[in-house]
């Protein structure tokens, strides 16, 4: 075993210099990364106190690892996920398209299409049981909007709602103290 040297002491401006000078490179600096592999192999620190000391969090620490190994390693690995993106999805976007696709004629055309039938064929599709939400989740990302329906009732009959108007008018645009003491008050 080799004989210690003598022990470097450095001083707090020193120390904040070379933080700066690590704090200053890209954390994707290949010598950043080639660094943080070696302090993680050999000297046997935490990610931890890696990031803490180049100053990044703990998942870009994972992230220059797992970079590096992609980029040394032999094999072709296209089929693992890049950075990102959906991962949980049960069916693609594609299919969603397609399920909707065939919903849209019936919009078209003015029948009602409802979530329930939107689940159905989403069900159907993926070949599983899903949430309705995962249904409300696929209208919304492909801009399908709740259609307003008519302030009238579909079965309501005119004769009616026009004798509705009439009694309804009369009160309903009048403005009314709450009591009768009111007028007395303000007038008297």
């Amino acid at each position: 075993m080799a004989k210690p040297g003598p022990r470097v002491i450095i001083s707090k401006d020193e120390l904040k210099k070379a933080k700066k000078i690590i704090a200053d490179l890209p954390y994707r600096n290949d010598i950043l990364i080639a660094f943080t592999v070696i302090l993680t192999s050999l000297e046997k620190l935490s990610q931890a106190i890696i990031a803490d000391t180049l100053g990044v969090s703990e998942s870009t620490v994972k992230r220059m690892i797992k970079d590096f190994k992609k980029k040394t390693s032999t094999e072709d690995e296209t089929d693992t996920p890049t950075w990102g993106g959906d991962r949980r999805s049960i069916l693609t976007r594609e299919e969603e398209i397609e399920v909707l696709e065939q919903m849209t004629p019936e919009a078209v055309q003015g029948r009602f299409v409802t979530v329930a039938d939107i689940h159905q064929a989403l069900e159907a599709k993926a070949g599983r049981k899903l949430s309705k939400q995962t249904a409300y989740n696929t209208l919304y990302r492909h801009n399908w909007q709740k259609v307003a329906l008519d302030k009238a009732h579909l079965k309501n009959e005119a004769e009616n709602l026009e004798q509705f108007k009439k009694i309804r008018s009369l009160t309903r645009y009048t403005w009314q103290p709450s009591s009768p003491s009111w007028r007395e008050k303000t007038f008297a």
